[in-house]
């Protein structure tokens, strides 16, 4: 080929590359900002979503609190109603006994009052007769023998009257005292169902109150719950809107098990397992992620991107330290850990295996290592489980 024919190819073909290349890259910047916009509307429904269910789970932990009173307070009542009939039975036996005892009272009074009468009878002829019934005894008498006999059966009528007397006192006394006794247990058993007939209302007033709170508890869960689904339907939407952004600009979002790149180099070995664990600077806690390290060169060595993505974070990040956050589709997010430098920025594209980060020991760590955290629609997963 002429060397003027090859000069004008050389000068077509550098006028495309550039003409693509500004193309790419007008594409790309404008995909990049409205992947930004989508990224902050996608976590701020996110934030909403977590706080509506936050709002639910305080409903749902209220009603809960209110169901268990208003429970109590029906056992209260069971227990009231059956105190009550107890008592009743008491005071129906009661009162039967107080009947038999009145009517056991009754006849004694009239015996008494028989036996009074009886007395009070014979004082008053004696009383009248004066000194002439012992001296008519005396006349009547036929021989001293006789005589003895009955002045002995005058004495012996006294006497029987004056214990009958005493006798009459002491039942009257002891009546008055059974009856007052009676009356004051009858009061109390009247009493006693009065107060349980109260806190019967009483308990009763809590129980309907407590229905009520479960009621409006429920029905504010079942609201919150209600809002919450549709913010996180909205928040899907958003989310599917970054994935299809990673789509535009070249990537893939529908990645199988087996498919994603793993973050580091092949000679890598787990120091610390997705889970529960006695963590050495806050104790017993759940460990979102993977803890990893190298055979050898730990400590430098590169990060790969697991799959296509978005970076959102290349920043410092709490106990994380230096850390690197991306977003690569299908609800899913990665972040990475303990970094000891980055080689990306927020806002940038990647592709899956490109370098993205150094291993390194920054934030709440005892040694190099790579913390790897897999979330799946904002929740935590195995990262394990992608492989």
């Amino acid at each position: 080929m002429k060397k003027g024919k090859r000069k004008n190819l050389l000068i077509v073909f550098t006028l495309m590359a550039a003409l693509i290349s500004a193309t790419f890259a007008y594409s790309f910047a404008v995909s990049q900002e409205e992947y930004d916009a989508a990224q902050k509307e996608a976590k701020e429904a996110k934030e909403a979503t977590e706080a509506k269910r936050k709002e639910a789970k305080e409903a749902a932990k209220k009603a809960a609190a209110a169901v268990e009173n208003f429970e109590a307070a029906e056992r209260e009542l069971d227990r009231i109603a059956t105190d009550i009939e107890a008592v009743k039975v008491e005071i129906a036996n009661k009162q039967a006994e107080i009947e038999n005892t009145k009517a056991d009272i009754a006849a004694k009074e009239a015996e008494i009052e028989e036996q009074n009468t009886a007395l009070n009878n014979r004082l008053t002829a004696m009383y009248k007769n004066g000194n002439t019934g012992f001296v008519d005894v005396i006349l009547n008498s036929e021989d001293v023998e006789d005589l003895l006999s009955n002045v002995g059966m005058v004495h012996k009528i006294l006497e029987s009257d004056q214990n009958l007397l005493k006798k009459l006192q002491n039942d009257y006394k002891e009546l008055k005292k059974l009856k007052a006794e009676l009356d004051a247990q009858e009061a109390a058993l009247v009493d006693q169902q009065i107060a349980l007939e109260g806190k019967e209302v009483e308990t009763e007033e809590l129980r309907k109150a407590y229905q009520a709170e479960a009621d409006k508890m429920h029905a504010l869960q079942a609201q919150k719950e209600a809002e919450a689904a549709e913010m996180a339907a909205d928040a899907l939407a958003k989310q599917l809107e970054a994935e299809r952004m990673i789509v535009d600009a070249g990537g893939q979002i529908n990645l199988a098990p087996g498919e994603y790149a793993w973050p580091t180099q092949s000679n890598w070995q787990l120091s610390d397992k997705y889970g529960w664990r006695r963590c050495p600077f806050h104790g017993k806690e759940f460990h979102n992620g993977l803890d990893i390290v190298l055979s050898s060169g730990t400590n430098g060595s590169p990060v790969y991107a697991i799959a296509d993505g978005y970076i959102t974070r290349a920043s410092w990040y709490g106990g994380y330290g230096n850390c690197i956050q991306y977003a690569i589709g299908n609800g899913y997010s990665v972040l990475c850990g303990h970094l000891r430098g980055y080689n990306c920025k927020a806002g940038q594209y990647v592709t899956k295996g490109s370098v993205i980060g150094y291993i390194g020991s920054t934030g709440a760590s005892t040694g190099p290592h790579l913390h790897f955290t897999v979330f799946q629609n904002g929740t935590t997963i195995n990262p394990l489980s992608l492989y």
